[in-house]
């Protein structure tokens, strides 16, 4: 009687167990297919998407060459191309959609990417950054020099930010502030351009 006892109170645990794999194997299926759903409204809304990948070797890099971007030389294993510049209109709206690729942990590699304003002294801002751990690596007293920032991420996350382009044309710096990223190369170029009279009249 007792062994039967024990045998119906291992099935109840085995059941109910099962069933709380079930619930978990189905909450993460609607969590990924929400993701998924998520983007596909993105990529639906018009804002030109650009999907950077951070990785180990302290690089910005994506998957292929597009339109609107400049990229060099194959970056790590996965051949990767490193970007080097955005090019994009004054008054535009861009999405920065950026996924980091690293299988080690977020204290030791993570990724962030914060566009800064014509005036800011990229070197300066890096250089607080790397005092403000407690605030993600950005300096409270130069938040102003900020445009636009996705937040830190470690491997297999992904964060964006959606933004306008200032009006001002130039050159305006982006970096990733994790301590030594930007002094590793970490960094790139959003060249603002208005649009020449030929293209305009097209």
């Amino acid at each position: 009687m007792k062994f039967l006892n024990i045998l119906a109170a291992l099935s109840l645990v085995l059941f109910v167990g099962c069933g709380g794999g079930s619930q978990k194997n189905q909450q993460q299926e609607q969590a990924e297919s929400s993701t998924e759903s998520q983007e596909q409204m993105a990529s639906n809304d018009n804002v030109r998407t650009i999907n950077i990948i951070g990785i180990d070797q302290m690089k910005f890099t994506v998957k292929e060459s597009e339109d609107g971007i400049t990229v060099g030389d194959p970056v790590g294993k996965d051949d990767l191309l490193l970007l080097k510049s955005i090019t994009a209109k004054p008054g535009e709206k861009i999405r920065i959609r950026l996924t980091t690729k690293s299988q080690l942990p977020a204290s030791a590699m993570s990724h962030d990417w914060v566009l800064l304003k014509k005036s800011s002294d990229p070197e300066a801002f890096d250089q607080a950054a790397s005092q403000a751990k407690d605030n993600d690596y950005i300096p409270p007293k130069k938040t102003d020099e900020v445009i636009a920032h996705v937040p830190m991420t470690a491997g297999g996350e992904t964060d964006e930010v959606t933004f306008t382009v200032p009006e001002e044309t130039g050159d305006y710096t982006f970096i990733c502030t994790f301590p030594g990223h930007f002094s590793a190369g970490m960094k790139g170029t959003l060249k603002v351009q208005a649009e020449s009279s030929e293209s305009s009249s097209m």
